[in-house]
């Protein structure tokens, strides 16, 4: 069935994850057919996200020995790429990403060189979304690094120092915004937010329930993908993009543990079919939603 081809890594699953891309961007680029810019930068976006996830990142993407998470992935970039750019939630995603990795291998072995990566990493996404770095994604960056329980004086003055620097060059140059925020609420349709609503419930529960079985390292990745999951929830409704892909990448996170702690294989097939039928369907206008 279909979660029997990403429940477990083999010498095949490469190729799965490649075609599982492949799809994405092929579904997703239709909309972007006539910007050949935007399509040739999703393929080098989509490129280096494969890449990354797949080694960097392997510790968030490869939960437990299973790929659900790029099962997820998919079907979640695809709902939501009516409503977002799919370079906008592989760039933004990259920047959260890589942050949480460099979060983790400083609470491994305390580095102060992963702390100013961190900070000057945060401040080059302003130059994707000049307009939301200051407002929304350093602050969720460092209460990632907050809710991680590493961040100390030192280590947030540090992150400061190396994200402040970089920033006030680019504001220089007029490459970042300082300005506050016009919050103007998400754009998409009521009815587009029943499923993500619904999915979150179950994240939720999922959230709950793992943290009390996981070991202190996976408590830390248990809470800051519900944090992910809550702050992008918000922010997502106030119509940030940022808040949009904080939300999607939490709430990918838990779908996959829920998926693994399924016991019913078939139920846990039938879920996930149901699903993609029903998100295609919607993606093509064949329901109305």
């Amino acid at each position: 069935m279909l979660l029997s081809y990403f429940r477990k890594i083999d010498a095949y699953s490469g190729i799965r994850i490649f075609a599982l891309a492949f799809i994405a961007l092929a579904l997703t680029g239709i909309d972007a057919a006539f910007e050949w810019e935007r399509l040739l930068l999703a393929t080098v976006l989509g490129a280096a996200w494969l890449f990354l996830s797949w080694t960097v990142m392997r510790d968030h993407w490869v939960v437990h020995g299973t790929l659900f998470r790029y099962l997820i992935f998919v079907m979640l970039t695809v709902y939501w790429s009516a409503e977002y750019y799919l370079t906008d939630f592989l760039f933004i995603g990259l920047v959260f990403e890589l942050n949480w990795h460099l979060i983790e291998l400083h609470r491994r072995k305390s580095n102060t060189i992963y702390v100013l990566h961190s900070g000057t990493l945060t401040a080059i996404a302003g130059l994707w979304s000049p307009d939301e770095v200051v407002g929304i994604i350093a602050p969720a960056v460092v209460l990632t690094w907050l809710v991680s329980g590493v961040l100390n004086m030192r280590t947030l003055l540090q992150w400061v120092l190396a994200f402040v620097l970089p920033t006030a060059i680019l504001y220089g140059l007029g490459k970042v915004e300082l300005d506050q925020i016009r919050y103007t609420g998400s754009s998409a349709p009521v009815s587009w937010w029943i499923l993500p609503i619904v999915l979150a419930v179950f994240a939720l529960f999922e959230w709950f329930k793992s943290y009390k079985k996981v070991n202190q390292m996976n408590k830390s990745r248990v809470m800051v993908a519900g944090f992910w999951l809550l702050l992008g929830a918000v922010a997502a409704l106030i119509g940030t993009v940022s808040g949009g892909v904080l939300f999607f990448l939490g709430l990918s996170f838990h779908l996959t543990n829920g998926l693994r702690h399924l016991k019913n294989e078939r139920l846990a097939n039938l879920l996930v079919v149901g699903l993609s039928i029903f998100i295609l369907s919607t993606y093509f206008n064949l329901i109305l939603w």
